[in-house]
């Protein structure tokens, strides 16, 4: 799914029609029920990690009180794009999919674990109501214009993807969000200090977390943690850290856990300020069969016993497995 950065791209497209009537509404999905929508007010939009917000109400009015303003955009560039923006930026090094993303390739045969996020049925005309949206693997917003086809589909046909939930405003714009589930809720989902992209991210938290006995990979996609960082970060991260994947915690000294910290931040927000700035984030190890040094790239999925394989990319010369650490094939 979209990673952090470009879920706060996505925050920064919505934000300009924040204040604006809902005027006529689309989408395929059934449950949210997009005619709900309908003469609703956009009053507010906040993004946490992975999660978008959004919320609707009856009456034209202020936000509540305490909502905090859209962020700034990082770099000057962001101000010329507006939500006149029709790209979407894609993940790099993927083939291209219908909906005009990249394809990570980073999942093995198990999806995410939405199910906290599916749809449910609750009425948008109360005040103060949030829609969350969570992002699916090839997840994205659209302003202005509907994405296009860019290959046959498995059927061997080009059929455009259908949007599940478009939003016409008073203003003459329109928002089109693909791949994502939607769900109401009474209030925004926003933790900073997990936030990864956020100013109050708590790096105390982090790296206690970071210590505990268990792979390192396996920590970097706790969102109760790192808010945000997804798979191309984590394998990123890592390299320029000069960490094996299935490092322990327990084991890296406080330093090192300190430095694989500031590189997730460090190329978190880099990626974020190429969004605004147009340009495509380079990867040094993610989807890669050398890394910068030359080196042949390893790629096997890790994971919990219990819980999601990720395809994970690492180098074995710039990322030694230190001999107190377990074998590979112990956690794969």
């Amino acid at each position: 799914m979209p990673e952090g950065p470009l879920v706060r791209k996505f925050h920064h497209l919505v934000s300009p029609f924040v204040g604006q009537q809902v005027v006529k509404t689309g989408g395929s999905s059934k449950k949210l029920q997009p005619a709900s929508l309908q003469c609703l007010w956009l009053q507010d939009t906040q993004v946490n990690g992975k999660k978008l917000f959004l919320r609707f109400d009856p009456d034209e009015e202020m936000g509540p009180p305490g909502s905090s303003p859209p962020p700034e955009p990082p770099q000057k560039e962001a101000q010329k794009e507006g939500a006149a923006d029709p790209k979407q930026v894609g993940e790099p090094s993927g083939q291209k999919t219908p909906d005009g993303s990249s394809q990570s390739a980073e999942l093995v045969p198990q999806g995410e674990d939405d199910s906290e996020y599916l749809e449910r049925d609750a009425p948008a005309g109360d005040a103060g109501r949030w829609l969350r949206v969570s992002f699916g693997l090839f997840g994205s917003v659209w302003v202005n214009e509907f994405s296009r086809a860019k290959q046959a589909n498995k059927r061997g046909d080009w059929r455009d993807p259908s949007p599940r939930l478009v939003l016409h405003f008073g203003g003459g714009g329109f928002l089109a969000f693909y791949n994502c589930q939607m769900s109401w809720s009474s209030s925004p989902v926003v933790t900073p200090t997990c936030d990864i992209l956020s100013e109050k991210f708590h790096r105390g938290q982090a790296l206690e977390a970071l210590g505990q006995a268990q792979p390192v990979c396996y920590t970097l996609l706790d969102q109760r943690y790192f808010s945000g960082l997804g798979n191309i970060i984590k394998n990123e991260a890592l390299y320029r850290a000069g960490i094996h994947p299935l490092s322990l915690g327990s084991v890296l000294s406080a330093s090192r856990r300190e430095v694989l910290v500031d590189h997730v931040v460090e190329f978190s927000t880099a990626w974020l300020q190429g969004k605004f700035q147009g340009r495509p984030q380079r990867t040094q190890v993610y989807q890669r069969e050398q890394c910068p040094a030359g080196h042949q790239v390893m790629k096997e999925a890790f994971g919990p016993q219990d819980g999601l394989q990720r395809l994970t990319w690492w180098c074995p010369q710039c990322q030694p497995q230190l001999s107190e650490e377990p074998e590979q094939c112990q956690f794969s």
